[in-house]
Order: C-alpha cells, then structure tokens, then sequence
C-alpha cells in the first residue's frame, strides 16, 4: 500500500494558507485529478511559501520509499552513505587476503562468516550466556545477586541493575565523575505505563524467554517481572526537560549501598580512587532498593536472566527467534552485514574514514568553519543587543570553541576479541565498551574527543565540551559539494555548522562557560531568557495542516539555534546574487516528505520545528531575505519588522 505522505502547502487551494499555517495534502491526488501540477498552476508564490516554492519539484514528484521513514535529503544521504559502508564491508568479505590477526578487517570478515554460518550458531544455542546464568541461579541473597549484576554487567555489557559510568562532569569539564544513570526497563516508562497494549506484549516476550529458559511456570513469572517493571516505572522521573541540578545528587559508596540494600556497591565494581558517585534518579534508584528484598529475589533473578538472553536476542538460534516471533525478511547475508553496522562501528568507521574522507573537501570544510566563526565574533562585537557583561561571555565561549570535522584523529580502538563463535565474540565487543568507559576513571577529558562516528550524518554542539562535532558524512550534496559555489555550500552545511555553534548561546548552552563548565550565574542567562521567550512566541503561533500549533517551548532551544545562525551566515555577504544561493540552498536541505501521523506527532516530541516552519518562519525573521526578493506587507512570508526575532 502507497503510504500517505505530506507534501507542500497549497497544490490544491492557495486558500488554505494563513500567514502562520500549513495545509498538508496527499502525493496520490495526483492520479486522481491526473494534472501534473507546476509551482505556477498550484498559485505557488516565494513571497507566501519559500519552502513550498523551492522544493515543489521534490515534494510533488517524489513519494516515500517503501524502506525508508522519511524522504529528505537527510535520509537520502543517509542511505547514500549506508551504502557506501556496505560496499566497503563486502570487498573486505570477497577480499583474499589474509588480513592481519586483531585487524579491523580481519574483525569484520571473520564476524561475517560466523554470522552466516546459521548451523553453528544454532548448534551453539545459548552455551555463551550459560555462565551468566549459572551465576544468576546460585544467588540466594539480595547482597549475592548485586555483586552477580555488577559481574554480568562487566563480563557481558548487559545492565541489569543502575550500573555506574563515566562521564564528563558538568560542573568540572576536566575530569570524569561517576554516575548512576536509569534502570533499564526495556521501554520507557510512560510506554509501559500508558503504552497501549505495551506492557501485555511485553510479557508474552518474557514468557517466551523464560520458557526457552526452562522455567515451568513462564507465565506466572512473567506477570511478576511486568508488574516490578510497572512498579519502578512508575516512580521513575522523566528526564526530557530536566536541570542538571535535579540531576547533580552526590551519593558516597555508604549512600548507594543503602539506596540498593547492599552491603558495599562500590565493592562489586572495584573502582579505584571513585567514593562519590552522581545518582541522576533518587527517586528510581529508591524504589529499586525498596523491591529489591529476599521476597521479591526469585523475580529479581528470573528478570536477571531475561535481561541477559534479551540483550543477545538477535543472536539467539532461529527456533528461538521464531518463537519470539522475530520477523526479519533480510537475507542472512545482508543481515550479516548490518549486524557488522552495528557492533563494529568504530571499526568501520576508521575504514570509511581512511578510504571516503577527500582531503580537498575536508580543508574547504574548516575554511568555511573558520569563516563562520570569524562571522559569529563580528556579530557579537557590533550587536546592539548584548551589554558589555554579554559581549565577553560570548566572546570568551566563541573564541574557545573546538571544532571536531571529518573524523576522529585518533583511530578508534578496541580489545575486543573475535572468538570462535559469533555470540561470544558480540559479548567481547560490549563487555569491552564497557571495560572502555570505566577505564576513563581519572582520565582527563579533552575537547577533541569524538562521542560518534564520522559515518553518522548528524552534527552536534557539546556543552561540556563547548565543541562542534561534524562528521564527513555531512559531506554531501547538497549539504556540501566540493564544486558548488560557496554560498551554496555555506547555506547548506554552513547553515547546520552555524546552528550548532548558536548552541553555545541558547537557554542551555550559556549557562556553561568557554572550559563547558556549568555555571548557571552566568550574566548572559538573563538576555537569552528573554530571547527564548521571544522565540517561544514566535513560533508558537505557527501551525501545520490547519490543525496543530508548533510548541513553542519544546521546540525553543533549536529555533534560536536556526536564527541565529541564519543571521550570522547572512552577515558573511551583503551581495544579493549570494545571498539568493544561501536562502535557496537553506530551503532544499529541509525538503521533506514525511507521513501524516508523523507529523502530528513531530509536534509533540521533537525539539525541532517541522521542515517548512524551520524555513519559512527562520527566513521571515531575516532582514536581508526581504531585500533579496523584495517581500512586501500584502506577501505571507513577511513579518512586520517590530515581530522579527534578532538573536544578535
């Protein structure tokens, strides 16, 4: 079945746009009218719907893909570049060289046969966990069963009970702090909760593992390991829109061990010079305690052992598979592949990196990097709205930012073990993420540290870090294309880089100072409180398909981020001809083809506005738009000058 799509306001009737909204109708109207539809046929005009205008090629002639979520230049990319690793995994498969033992070739070809290879993988059936489970099965005591987790945590990378991690410390960027983040409850836990049918499938799932565990009265256990889930899910906090001082709780080993009824936490994961940890949960981490009892113990142990086979499900033999109903219509050699994606991403990555990255292009990319940010100090330096307080906090945080481009300069590496069999070495790859991160104890973190791979498309400001990361897979048309003019270019990708560094400057990202300390007295917070509730109100009379309001507050923090960058790179030229290449790139990064439902979900979980009001609503805020194609008051896309929200 064709999926109902989105598609740009106004094919039908240029009655159904209002200054702020944004009717959706459907790609198939066109086999129903059989009219090819044109911008100038549909009454499309720049001056009332720049998005629609620019991309009605690509939203009228294209629908979505039966394999993809979304069409958009993002997802195209995207699969671009899944592709591209693809290739590069199978010419290492078909290669017949002898690759070097501990080498990321050798990793993934061998990772390769051992997934293919169906009849040693059921063969071996659950024989790599058995230790685990053993060790689960002689537990007769809450103190015995949380230094058990804290083996299996280390030894499997499978998180049972909060297990500590390390990570940089908001209040003191140069080291490491230890936390205790959320249980793992398999879902969220409004999805258990309020989920519809959520909690009752689950637990058909559980009782499914359970019985592949033996266990002679599966169902029973399962209600009981659904209703402790529901019981702790119940009082656990929810951390989309919390502040780091909610979830700053200093505990000492005493503490935790208490809070887990234990008798010495810090003892089950042997840490070094560690006597504090950071608890983002109390309130979870208390009802945790609290169930945590020798009468609850068979539960605990049962959930245990589900969580460990549940963490290696799609490892598991096919009749297992098949009783979890696990429907995957991938061949086993494409399956394979994606499952080397998956586990091997640093290995990958350091291939793709070595093999894709265009020097030329990664130079053009920190050239144009550089000019944004000579751009931003500009900006700062002659603004009219900052006071001199302001203007040196911005100055120090954009003289000090670091920009990570392309790929890491250190290589990832790992001590991961490729064994004789495909399960235990997915256990020696996750164990040793694990083993990775608790060896950062003491460590001091570094603002050139890469927290994700160059071949994912996305990009990203660090607070902590007060850094830019953009990894090569950015690199692509029409974000970025080596032999399209510069203003095509700095619209593009130039646009995205601009947005994550006006992330140093929004609600959040002020509050941290140039090291990415936080420090919420911070004197700018007060000017950028005032410009998110600007923001906030601008955005927030805007709507789609005539129906739902954007929200405003959720979606603050990446609009500011969207105008002011949009005003800093608009700054860069004040020549019309160039100004038109940047606007019009801007617009076609955004084309989106998306399902309906989606889009009215968008609204209320994304922090992103939808594609068409992240365009046309940013674009209407910028003075220099209005010269370029002489917008006027009769126009949709204009604002009044009083209305346009100026972040410098």
């Amino acid at each position: 079945m064709m999926k109902k799509i989105r598609i740009l306001p106004l094919i039908i009737s240029l009655a159904l746009l209002c200054s702020c909204g944004v009717k959706y109708e459907y790609a198939d109207q066109k086999s129903y009218y059989d009219i090819d539809y044109t911008r100038d046929s549909a009454g499309i005009r720049l001056e009332d719907n720049y998005y629609g205008y620019q991309n009605f090629d690509f939203l009228w002639n294209n629908t979505i893909p039966a394999d993809m979520y979304e069409y958009s230049y993002g997802a195209l990319v995207g699969k671009q570049t899944d592709n591209v690793l693809t290739n590069e995994i199978t010419n290492i498969i078909n290669s017949e060289n002898d690759f070097p033992e501990g080498s990321y070739e050798q990793k993934i070809k061998d990772l390769y046969i051992m997934y293919i290879d169906t009849e040693a993988r059921n063969s071996s059936g659950l024989k790599p966990t058995k230790k685990g489970i053993e060790q689960i099965d002689k537990v007769r005591s809450v103190e015995e069963f949380t230094k058990v987790c804290g083996e299996i945590y280390t030894t499997y990378g499978c998180e049972i009970l909060p297990a500590p991690y390390f990570s940089q410390d908001h209040y003191d960027s140069s080291r490491y702090s230890a936390a205790i983040g959320q249980m793992n409850l398999f879902y969220s836990a409004d999805e258990l909760i309020n989920g519809k049918d959520t909690a009752e499938d689950f637990q058909e799932n559980i009782a499914v593992i359970l019985e592949i565990l033996e266990y002679e009265n599966a169902d029973e256990y399962a209600y009981d390991i659904v209703t402790l889930l529901l019981e702790i899910a119940e009082s656990t906090s929810d951390m989309t829109d919390i502040s780091v001082e909610k979830l700053y709780n200093i505990y000492n080993g005493e503490e935790l061990s208490k809070a887990l009824n234990t008798e010495n936490f810090i003892g089950i994961y042997d840490f070094g010079s560690t006597e504090s940890f950071i608890v983002y949960d109390p309130v979870q981490l208390k009802k945790i305690g609290a169930c945590l009892t020798e009468e609850n113990l068979s539960v605990w142990k049962a959930l245990a052992k589900c969580m460990l086979i549940y963490t290696y499900k799609d490892y598991l033999p096919d009749e297992y598979l098949k009783k979890l109903n696990s429907t995957d219509n991938r061949t086993v050699e494409e399956k394979a592949i994606a499952m080397i994606k998956q586990e091997l991403t640093g290995e990958v990555g350091n291939i793709y990196s070595a093999d894709n990255c265009d020097k030329e292009t990664l130079t053009a990319v920190e050239t144009m990097t550089k000019d944004i940010r000579n751009a931003y100090r500009n900006c700062i330096e002659n603004s009219k709205l900052l006071s001199d307080s302001d203007r040196r906090e911005c100055l120090e945080k954009i003289n000090n930012i670091t920009f990570n481009i392309g790929y890491p300069k250190e290589a990832y590496r790992s001590d991961s073990q490729i064994s004789d069999g495909l399960l235990e070495s997915v256990i020696s790859i996750r164990s040793s993420i694990v083993r990775e991160n608790l060896a950062l104890e003491g460590k001091t973190p570094l603002p050139t540290d890469w927290n994700m791979t160059p071949q994912t498309f996305n990009a990203v400001y660090s607070c902590v870090n007060n850094s830019v990361t953009v990894p090569m897979a950015m690199f692509c048309a029409p974000f970025f294309d080596i032999e399209a003019d510069y203003y095509t270019n700095l619209g593009g990708l130039g646009s995205i880089i601009a947005h994550e560094i006006g992330h140093a400057f929004d609600s959040q990202g002020i509050l941290y100072d140039e090291k990415g300390n936080y420090r919420p007295e911070r004197i700018g917070k007060n000017r950028t409180v005032g410009i998110s509730s600007a923001v906030e109100s601008y955005f927030g009379s805007r709507m789609i398909m005539d129906t739902f309001y954007i929200d405003g507050k959720l979606t603050a923090g990446e609009n500011a981020a969207d105008l002011g960058g949009m005003q800093v790179i608009t700054s860069m030229t004040d020549n019309e001809d160039a100004l038109r290449l940047v606007f019009e790139s801007y617009a076609k990064i955004w084309a989106t083809l998306g399902v309906d439902t989606d889009a009215a979900q968008q609204i209320v979980s994304d922090v992103h506005s939808p594609a068409e009001i992240r365009v046309n609503a940013v674009l209407s805020s910028v003075d220099k738009f209005y010269d370029v194609y002489s917008i006027a008051e009769s126009d949709r896309m204009y604002v009044p000058t009083d209305k346009r929200v100026r972040v410098w």
